[in-house]
């Protein structure tokens, strides 16, 4: 079996067809390592491999209305490099194609630091952790929990749900930043629940209390050394080439100068989070204006991640219960691809 790079991966599965087809010529690899691939369904549906209860993992939750609805479980996927499947003892996991020893080492090394290890067990680091990672001739895949709900569609009951995913999110970002990891890719896309995609309750839509918060795809991470210079930890231009880029742009990024991509994984947060309140800026204005100060043009107007979790918090701990309990209407007007909301007067489609 001829090995693939990256970008030839992609380019072999970039429909549902295609994509099973080549995920199933390694089949009989990943079961050799206790992985049964899950089942492709119609479209991009994929089924468990077996009737069995899903074990419980630690890392995802369903209500029960869920649990106890029959029929299979099933889980969408749209990127060519992420496949589920199932452990022998039935616990459910993603396996993410992650390097072919050239694209994506970086990746690798970051995830290594920061999904694995003590760092994985550490209650303010947000990263969804790596719980295996796997070698075919010079292809390294992740492996994964898999977990639910992708931010975007799983809407928040109340104003209080939804700035706690905002600080566990920001929360994360901060931690990442503390070890001098940048993500640059921090757009709604990238943040997944612990609540797993399943039914919801008709009756009472807004079931599951307190998910957790995770942070996935490092393909464009960047971690510098302890010991290098502040002044040399710059990036220069977006991860990928203009002509294929297609998430909003800090405006450093479209110089050619070296810029701080700390501050950009800033401004990429806020910009997404704005979006999901501004529609009740007279209800929690300061947590709008601290979001407007994330996403400041210029990049030393920005606070840093730890300062702005920091002032989030602060925000959300002298909001009167009323507000804190008061329903937040869904704004179905987002593109979950995209990673951020479709909202032309705030300029977020990307041009």
């Amino acid at each position: 079996m001829d090995t693939l790079s990256v970008a030839a991966w992609r380019k072999s599965a970039d429909d549902a067809a295609s994509r099973s087809e080549l995920w199933s010529k390694y089949r009989q690899f990943f079961q050799s390592r206790g992985y049964t691939l899950w089942i492709v369904g119609g479209g991009y549906g994929h089924e468990a491999p077996n009737d069995n209860s899903r074990a419980p993992d630690g890392y995802s939750y369903e209500n029960e209305f869920s649990a106890y609805t029959p029929g299979p479980r099933r889980f969408g996927i749209a990127s060519p490099l992420h496949f589920p499947a199932r452990t022998t003892d039935n616990r459910d996991v993603m396996i993410v194609l992650l390097s072919d020893g050239i694209i994506g080492r970086n990746c690798v090394d970051v995830l290594r630091t920061m999904a694995t290890g003590k760092n994985a067990g550490i209650d303010r680091n947000h990263t969804l952790p790596l719980l295996h990672e796997i070698h075919y001739e010079n292809l390294v895949f992740g492996v994964f929990p898999l977990v639910g709900s992708s931010f975007a569609p799983a809407w928040f009951s109340n104003i209080a749900r939804a700035l706690e995913s905002m600080s566990q999110i920001m929360e994360g970002v901060a931690f990442l930043h503390d070890h001098l990891v940048v993500h640059r890719d921090l757009f709604l896309s990238n943040f997944l629940s612990s609540r797993r995609d399943g039914c919801w309750d008709p009756e009472q839509k807004q079931d599951f209390l307190r998910p957790r918060y995770y942070i996935i795809d490092f393909e464009w991470a960047v971690q510098f050394t302890p010991d290098s210079d502040p002044a040399s930890r710059t990036v220069t231009g977006p991860p990928l080439p203009w002509d294929i880029y297609r998430r909003p742009p800090p405006s450093e990024m479209r110089s050619e100068l070296p810029y701080c991509p700390f501050k950009a994984d800033v401004w990429q947060v806020g910009k997404s989070f704005m979006a999901c309140i501004l529609h009740i800026e007279h209800v929690v204005p300061d947590v709008l204006k601290l979001f407007r100060q994330m996403t400041a043009d210029s990049a030393e107007d920005r606070p840093s991640a730890r300062e702005a979790v920091t002032q989030l918090n602060k925000i959300r701990n002298e909001l009167p219960t009323d507000i804190l309990q008061a329903c937040l209407e869904e704004f179905d007007d987002y593109d979950v691809n995209d990673g951020f909301w479709e909202y032309d007067s705030l300029d977020l489609v990307p041009s």
